[in-house]
């Protein structure tokens, strides 16, 4: 029987997970950016430093998920990866806030997605170890509750800690620049206790070993990495619609700053987008439950469409939008259809894939995730930067959103092409 407690377990290593990067994504890379490269090539470089990342954060996975799903260490399958990978990203994450030179940036940032994301792929696969296929939705909110909090902590913190006026009024007398550095650093500071305290307790969950087995080095790697598109086509059609629907959303993520700043002219840039960003995640927080009872309940096929649908309609207003004020009614709909179909979607993925394979297919389902934050920021990037450079600052920017809803439109309707399995209850 499944307690708070095992609930709480699954979900608690995602709140720094998430609280990381929903402050890297939104401000944080943008302020080492700002310090580090020319205002009018800032695009290409953002584009630079999460490909880096991006490139070996899948890398990391590719080889930590499906190594996991057959390690016979006695210690378990999924816990040496979940501990070693926590604490040997911390001294990268330390370099990326630390160090002053743009290409050492870029270097700490991938190393530090490396072993952050060596941890990721089998820390996601203990939910289909231990959880029964009938309470994988109900999983899927608790996991999605405590993202959404660390996601809420994370913008809370760049909003706080990167103000200049709030320094000022502890009685640090900082230019925007220091303080930006020095609210960058301690947020890294805390979020890396909090990491490794959520990496022990996660740590103490039911992990199995594999079963010793006589066969050789050579067909366990074979075993591990073995996928047939054929057997598992319904998950490779829903994997590309997340990947679209990312690929418009990761965009639109690193580019808000930039574009409350240059285009909507908001006074501070840091503020506005803490607070648009705990408007989305506030009204997520009810569509994330609502979307975890009904995905146990109803079609989930159904309910992504539905929650797209609203989520998609306010990025078009969110596009056309000509003051902060017009922003909010778009930022409610936006988050609470992504809040619904985050859920769903993440439950109906599980459903598909097989059992005692889930280190291999969350490698394969952060594909997703992974090769849109290197694909969209550097084709975003690059076209924001032309635009914005020939029509003018500002332009380019809702150029970019535009583009990134029309991506997600793509992604929902591929949804069409994937069929449920049945599941017992």
């Amino acid at each position: 029987m499944f307690n708070f407690w095992m609930f709480f377990r699954l979900g608690i290593w995602w709140l720094p997970f998430n609280c990381l990067w929903s402050a890297l994504l939104t401000q944080g890379l943008q302020v080492r950016i700002e310090h580090l490269a020319p205002p009018e090539s800032k695009g290409g470089a953002i584009a630079t430093l999460t490909a880096a990342g991006a490139t070996l954060s899948l890398l990391s996975q590719v080889v930590a998920g499906p190594t996991s799903d057959h390690l016979g260490l006695p210690i378990g399958r999924r816990r040496p990866f979940l501990l070693a990978g926590t604490i040997l990203a911390l001294p990268f994450l330390f370099g990326f806030a630390w160090l002053n030179s743009f290409w050492s940036v870029v270097i700490s940032f991938a190393l530090m997605q490396w072993f952050i994301n060596f941890a990721a792929a089998p820390t996601r696969a203990l939910m289909p170890d231990i959880v029964p296929p009938e309470r994988h939705g109900v999983a899927s909110a608790h996991i999605g509750f405590w993202s959404l909090l660390g996601q809420v902590a994370g913008m809370v913190s760049m909003g706080i800690l990167l103000s200049r006026d709030n320094w000022n009024k502890l009685g640090f007398d900082v230019d925007k620049t220091t303080a930006e550095v020095l609210g960058l650093r301690w947020f890294i500071l805390s979020v890396s206790l909090s990491f490794l305290i959520a990496a022990i307790l996660t740590s103490t969950l039911p992990d199995r070993t594999e079963p010793k087995s006589s066969i050789s080095l050579l067909e366990v790697v074979s075993k591990a990495y073995r996928f047939s598109v054929k057997e598992n086509s319904d998950f490779l059609w829903l994997l590309s619609s997340r990947f679209l629907l990312n690929l418009g959303f990761y965009t639109a993520i690193v580019f808000m700053r930039w574009f409350l700043a240059d285009t909507i002219k908001v006074e501070d840039e840091a503020e506005g987008t803490m607070l648009l960003g705990l408007v989305v995640t506030f009204v997520g927080i009810p569509g994330m439950f609502i979307g975890g009872k009904l995905a146990d309940k109803m079609s989930k096929r159904k309910l992504c469409i539905v929650s797209a649908i609203i989520a998609g309609f306010g990025g078009l207003l969110f596009v056309v939008s000509q003051n902060f004020k017009m922003l909010l009614l778009p930022a409610v709909l936006f988050g609470f259809g992504s809040g619904i179909f985050a859920v769903a979607n993440w439950a109906w993925a599980v459903n598909l894939m097989p059992k005692g394979e889930g280190g291999k297919f969350f490698a394969l389902w952060q594909f997703a995730f992974t090769i849109p934050q290197v694909i969209g920021p550097a084709i975003s990037g690059k076209l924001g930067d032309f635009v914005n450079a020939a029509f003018g600052s500002g332009l380019g920017w809702r150029m970019v959103l535009l583009l990134c809803v029309l991506e997600m439109l793509l992604g929902a309707i591929l949804i069409f092409k994937v069929r449920e399995p049945s599941v017992k209850r």
